[in-house]
C-alpha cells in the first residue's frame, strides 16, 4: 500500500523537477469552436490585445482590451522588453486576471500577428500564470467563422494574480554568452536575416549567432495563418536536430518572433527546457565579443 501511495508522488515530483507544466487545464492553442463552447466559463478571460479602435469596432463577446504595447515596452535602447515586475502585475490585474483564470490571448489574425499573441502569452507564463492559450487565427478566424461580435467595452473587476517570475523561461545576455557554444540555438527570423542578406536598422551585425539553426517562425503556420499539425512541427524540429529533452534557446531580432517558437515548443508540444532570449540580436549584436556568422548556414 505504501508503494502505491509513493509512486504517484514520485512521478509528479519528477515532472515538476523536469520543468513540465502539470497544472494546465486548457490547450496552449485553442480554436474558435473551443472558445465559443467556453464563453460562459467563469474562469475565462479573453484578452484582446488589438488596438483600442479595433476592439471598439467589434470584439468577441466578453473580451477585455489590453493593447499589446503595454506588454512589450522599450527599456533604454532595447525594444519590446518585458515590463518591470510591478508594472506587469498591474497590467495583469487590470485585465481581471486571477490565479485560477483561463486566459485566451486574441490578436487581429494569425500569420503576421501570431507572434504578437504568443509574446503576450509567454509574458503571462513567465509571470507565473499556468492556464494561458492563444486563439488560432486570431479575431479574423472568429469573424470568418460567422461568430457574433460585440462593440460594448468590457471592464472586469481588478484581478488578484500576483507575479511569481519563472526565470527558467527567459535567457538574458549573460546566459547567452555562457552557453552559446554548448546549447542549441534556434533562430526564428527569416532566411534572409539569418543568412545576412538583410537586417533591421537597429541590429548591429548581419547574419546569425554562431552555430544557430534557422527555423523561420512562419514554418509553424499554413497559408491561411493557422497552426499546422503537431506532427508536422515535431518533424521539422527533429529533422533539424532538436530533441524534447535538450535545453534550447530561441531568439529573433527583439524577442517577439522567437516567442512563437517558445510557445509552440514548450506549451503546445510540452518540451520542458526552452528559453526565449528577450534582448535577442538587437542586444547581443552590439557586443564586440560576439561575431555573427554571415553567408553560411551554421
Amino acid at each position: 500500500m505504501k508503494v502505491k501511495r509513493i509512486i504517484p508522488f514520485v512521478v509528479v515530483l519528477g515532472l515538476a523537477l523536469s520543468g513540465v507544466v502539470v497544472a494546465r487545464e486548457l490547450p496552449a492553442v485553442v480554436d474558435v469552436a473551443w472558445l465559443e463552447a467556453n464563453l460562459n466559463n467563469p474562469k475565462l478571460i479573453i484578452l484582446d490585445v488589438r488596438k483600442a479602435e479595433d476592439y471598439k469596432a467589434g470584439h468577441i463577446p466578453g473580451a477585455v482590451n489590453s493593447f499589446f504595447g503595454v506588454w512589450a515596452v522599450k527599456k533604454g535602447p532595447l525594444n519590446a522588453e518585458i515590463p518591470e515586475t510591478d508594472d506587469l502585475q498591474d497590467i495583469i490585474q487590470a485585465a481581471g486576471i486571477k490565479p485560477d483564470s483561463w486566459v485566451v490571448v486574441v490578436e487581429s489574425e494569425g500569420g503576421p500577428r501570431f507572434h504578437f499573441a504568443t509574446r503576450v502569452a509567454w509574458t503571462l507564463a513567465y509571470a507565473g500564470l499556468d492556464n494561458v492559450a492563444v486563439l488560432d487565427g486570431g479575431h479574423a478566424a472568429w469573424v470568418k467563422a460567422g461568430k457574433a461580435v460585440n462593440a460594448d467595452p468590457v471592464k472586469k473587476p481588478a484581478g488578484t494574480f500576483k507575479v511569481k517570475v519563472r526565470k527558467e523561461y527567459i535567457a538574458d545576455q549573460e546566459f547567452v554568452l555562457k552557453t552559446l557554444n554548448t546549447l542549441p540555438y534556434l533562430d526564428a527570423r527569416s532566411y534572409d536575416a539569418y543568412f545576412g542578406r538583410a537586417k533591421l536598422p537597429f541590429v548591429a551585425q548581419e547574419g546569425h549567432l554562431p552555430g544557430a539553426i534557422s527555423i523561420p517562425k512562419e514554418w509553424m503556420l499554413n497559408a491561411e495563418g493557422m497552426l499546422v499539425p503537431k506532427k508536422q512541427i515535431e518533424e521539422i524540429l527533429t529533422a533539424l536536430g532538436f530533441s524534447p529533452n535538450q535545453e534550447i534557446v530561441t531568439y529573433c531580432d527583439t524577442g517577439m518572433g522567437c516567442s512563437a517558437w517558445w510557445w509552440i515548443i514548450h506549451e503546445h508540444l510540452g518540451w520542458p527546457k526552452i528559453r526565449s532570449y528577450d534582448g535577442s540580436t538587437e542586444e547581443i549584436a552590439k557586443n564586440p565579443a560576439v561575431k555573427f556568422h554571415k553567408y553560411i548556414w551554421r
